[in-house]
C-alpha cells in the first residue's frame, strides 16, 4: 500500500467525517478535497481539471434549469391546482390521487422543484379537509423519491453514476433502463405508503395549525395616539391597549421608524403609530378607546396604510438561503423583510420565547405575520420555501409549450440515442431560455450551484481511488469477505451500503465514489458489472430513513413538524423493503454473465 493511497483512504475518512459534522458546507468540503490532491500531487493539474468538463455535472446543472422553466411556466402548479378539485376528503383519497402523479413527475423533472412546488398545495388540501399536514408530506416526499428511480434524468445521482460507468468504458445507462426495476419499487412503495406506512405516520399538528385557526381571521391595522389622548406619557403596559384579548400590538412607529425597545417599556407619546393584529370584531373596541384613532379615521400627515389582510405563513429555511448561520436578532429580521416572526420550529420542538437568538439552519421553519402583499415578496424571493398558499409571481403561462416541449425533446431524443444526454440537456436549457420560459438571471439562479461543486470534489476524490488503485483494494476486500457467497449476496452488501451512506451523506457524492468501485468489484469476480452498477443507482437514489439523506426529507421535516424518528419508523421498513426488491429482480433484468 503506497503513502498517496494511504492519504486519499485517509482524506476519504476525513471529508466524510465533515460532511456529517456539518461545520462547513458539503461543496466547501468537497473542493477542499481537490485541492488538497492537487496540493499533494496525488492528481496533476491536468488531471483535477478534466473533472470540470464532466458531462455529467453539465447535465445536471441543465436539468435544474429545465425543472425551473416548468416551474416558472406555471406546468407544475398547474397540475397540483387541478387536484383540489379530484381529490377526495380523505388522507387516503388525497394520497390515492397525488402519490402517482408526484412520482411520474419526478420522473422527469428534479425533485426538489416537485416537492417545493407540492408542499403548499398539500398543505392547502389538508387544511380544507381536516387532515394533519404530517399525514401527507413524508409520503409526498417519497413519491418524489420513487419517480427519481425510474429514469436516467429522474434524479442527478442516476446521471452520476452513468457518467462514471462510461469513463471506466462501460455503457451509459438507457433512458428508461432503470425503469425495469424503478417501475416495480414505485408501486410497492406508493403501496406501502397506502397501507402499512400510512398508519406509521404522526398524527402531529404543524406549527401554523396550532397557533392559528381559520374561524378567527385577523387583520393588520394601524392606530394612532391623537392629541390630549390620556395615554401620552404611559407606559404601554399601563394602558388599555394592554388588556385587549384580541388585539395584540406588534410594534410601535414613531417619526417613521420602529420603536427599537421591548413593548413593555414604551412611553407612548402623541403621534404615535400602533401596527396591531385584530379580529374585525374589536376594531369598533378601538374606535371607542379614548385617545386612539384608527389610521383611516384621522388625518395627521403621515402616510395612511389603512387595514390590510393580516396573513400567516409557515416558511421553510431554504438551501441557498442568506439566513443560515444567522440569528433572527442579527439578521434584523423585522426591518428587511416587514414581517414579524412569531416562532421558530425544528426537529419537531415549536420555540415560542428567546428565539431571536437561535441560529437558523436549513429545514427551520419560521413562522411569520405580515400584510398579504409583503408575504407574498417572501415567496418571490430565495431565502426562504413558503407554504402558505400566496399568489407568486405571474407565471409565463404564454411559454408552457416550449417547457414541455423542450422537456420530451431530451427524453425522446435520448431514448433512442440520437445524441447523449449531456447534449440533450443543453440544447433544451438554451431553448428555454432562449424562448423566455426562464430569464438568463433566473436560468443562473436555478442551478444548485453548490451541488454542483460538490460533485466536481467527489469526481476528483474518486479519480484520485482508481489511480492509486484503491478502489481497486476496496473491490477485492468486498470480495474477500463475501465473494465466495457469490454476487448475489455481494449485490445485497452493495444495496445497503450504498443506502446507508446516503442517509448520512449526500447522494451524488456516494453514487461517484462506490460506481468505480462495484465495477472493480465485477472484474474480480469475473461477471458483468451493470448489475452492481443499477445497484448503487438505486441504493444511492432511495433514502427514507433519515431527514437529512435526501433534500426532500428535509425540506418537509420542518413543515410537517416531525421528528428524526418519523422518518426511521416510516422510511426503515421502506428502505428494507426496497433492499429486498432490488437483489431479487436486479439479477433477473441484469443477469451476473461474464463479460
Amino acid at each position: 500500500m503506497t503513502w498517496e493511497m494511504l492519504f486519499v483512504f485517509g482524506l476519504l475518512a476525513v471529508t466524510f467525517a465533515m460532511m456529517v459534522w456539518e461545520k462547513l458546507s458539503l461543496d466547501v468540503v468537497a473542493m477542499l478535497a481537490l485541492t488538497s490532491l492537487i496540493a499533494t500531487g496525488i492528481l496533476t493539474p491536468v488531471e483535477a481539471f478534466q473533472v470540470f468538463s464532466n458531462d455529467a455535472v453539465i447535465t445536471v446543472a441543465c436539468m435544474f434549469v429545465l425543472s425551473a422553466a416548468l416551474e416558472r411556466t406555471g406546468v407544475i402548479e398547474g397540475i397540483g391546482r387541478h387536484l383540489n378539485q379530484l381529490v377526495g376528503k380523505s388522507d387516503w383519497a388525497v394520497l390515492v390521487l397525488v402519490l402517482p402523479i408526484v412520482a411520474a413527475t419526478s420522473a422527469f423533472i428534479n425533485n426538489t422543484p416537485v416537492v417545493v412546488v407540492f408542499m403548499p398545495i398539500m398543505i392547502t388540501l389538508a387544511a380544507s379537509r381536516g387532515i394533519k399536514p404530517s399525514k401527507l408530506l413524508i409520503p409526498l416526499s417519497f413519491a418524489s423519491i420513487f419517480g427519481g428511480t425510474c429514469t436516467l434524468i429522474g434524479t442527478s445521482t442516476n446521471v452520476l453514476v452513468s457518467s462514471t460507468a462510461t469513463q471506466m468504458g462501460e455503457q451509459p445507462l438507457g433512458m428508461f433502463e432503470l425503469a425495469k426495476v424503478g417501475l416495480i419499487l414505485t408501486a410497492v412503495g406508493i403501496a406501502y405508503l397506502l397501507t402499512i406506512g400510512r398508519k406509521l405516520l404522526p398524527d402531529r399538528e404543524t406549527l401554523a395549525s396550532i397557533l392559528q385557526t381559520t374561524e378567527s381571521k385577523q387583520y393588520l391595522t394601524e392606530a394612532v395616539i391623537v392629541a390630549d389622548s390620556p395615554l401620552i406619557g404611559k407606559k404601554f403596559t399601563d394602558t388599555p391597549l394592554a388588556n385587549q384579548a384580541k388585539v395584540r400590538v406588534m410594534e410601535v412607529i414613531r417619526f417613521g421608524e420602529a420603536v427599537p425597545m421591548p413593548l413593555n417599556e414604551i412611553i407612548l407619546a402623541q403621534g404615535d403609530r400602533l401596527r396591531m393584529t385584530t379580529e374585525l370584531s374589536s376594531v369598533i373596541d378601538l374606535k371607542s378607546m379614548k385617545g386612539v384613532e384608527i389610521i383611516p379615521k384621522v388625518d395627521l400627515g403621515i402616510e395612511l396604510v389603512g387595514t390590510q389582510k393580516a396573513v400567516v405563513a409557515e416558511c421553510v429555511i431554504g438551501p441557498h438561503s442568506s439566513l443560515i448561520g444567522s440569528s433572527i436578532r442579527d439578521a434584523n429580521f423585522r426591518k428587511r423583510y416587514r414581517v414579524m416572526v412569531m416562532a421558530v420550529h425544528r426537529q419537531g420542538i415549536s420555540l415560542r420565547e428567546n428565539f431571536t437568538d437561535v441560529k437558523l439552519q436549513y429545514g427551520d421553519t419560521l413562522l411569520v405575520e405580515g400584510p398579504e402583499a409583503t408575504v407574498k415578496e417572501l415567496a418571490e424571493g430565495h431565502d426562504f420555501l413558503l407554504l402558505l398558499d400566496v399568489p407568486h409571481e405571474p407565471k409565463r403561462h404564454q411559454q408552457q409549450w416550449f417547457a414541455v416541449g423542450a422537456i420530451a425533446m431530451v427524453i425522446t431524443l435520448a431514448a433512442f440515442n440520437v445524441a447523449t444526454i449531456g447534449a440533450l440537456a443543453l440544447i433544451g436549457a438554451v431553448f428555454v431560455v432562449a424562448t423566455r420560459c426562464l430569464d438568463v438571471e433566473e436560468a443562473y439562479k436555478a442551478v444548485e450551484w453548490k451541488i454542483i461543486f460538490l460533485i466536481f470534489g467527489m469526481l476528483a476524490l474518486g479519480l484520485a481511488l482508481e489511480k492509486t488503485k484503491g478502489a481497486e483494494l476496496i473491490a477485492h476486500g468486498i470480495i474477500n469477505g463475501l465473494g465466495s457467497m457469490g454476487p448475489t449476496v455481494v449485490l445485497m452488501a452493495i444495496v445497503i451500503i450504498a443506502s446507508v451512506m446516503t442517509s448520512f451523506l449526500s447522494n451524488n457524492a456516494v453514487a461517484v465514489l462506490l460506481t468505480p468501485v462495484v465495477i472493480q468489484a465485477a472484474a474480480t469476480m469475473s461477471v458483468s458489472p451493470r448489475p452492481f452498477i443499477i445497484a448503487v443507482a438505486i441504493g444511492a437514489s432511495a433514502c427514507f430513513a433519515t431527514p437529512i439523506g435526501y433534500q426532500t426529507n428535509t425540506l418537509v421535516y420542518g413543515a410537517g413538524g416531525y421528528r428524526f424518528r418519523d422518518f426511521i419508523k416510516v422510511g426503515l421498513p421502506l428502505n428494507l423493503i426496497f433492499c429486498a426488491i432490488a437483489v431479487y429482480f436486479i439479477p433477473k433484468f441484469w443477469p451476473f454473465l461474464a463479460k
